[in-house]
């Protein structure tokens, strides 16, 4: 049996969510995102591309990702 490999749909998914400032609300805005694609509505891709853009926008909110330690570098010649 093969082993899954290591950049597997769940994997990358979940990478993905840790990163987001708004994980549920990108997750509640995507599916209604899908529900919207399925259900007609009275002008066509109005309401699409208005959710559409918004679920880009929520995955473009990235959490602020605390810097790396500086780290000093001793430069100073020894002494002798």
């Amino acid at each position: 049996m093969a082993e899954p490999t290591k950049g597997t749909v769940s994997e990358i998914a979940g990478r993905f969510g840790r990163r987001l400032r708004f994980p549920q609300l990108f997750t509640f805005v995507l599916v209604l995102f899908l529900i919207d694609l399925v259900v007609p509505d009275a002008i066509p891709f109005a309401d699409e591309i208005l959710f559409g853009l918004l679920t880009v926008l929520l995955g473009a909110l990235r959490r602020d990702e605390p810097p790396e330690p500086r780290t000093e570098k001793n430069v100073t010649p020894p002494a002798g």
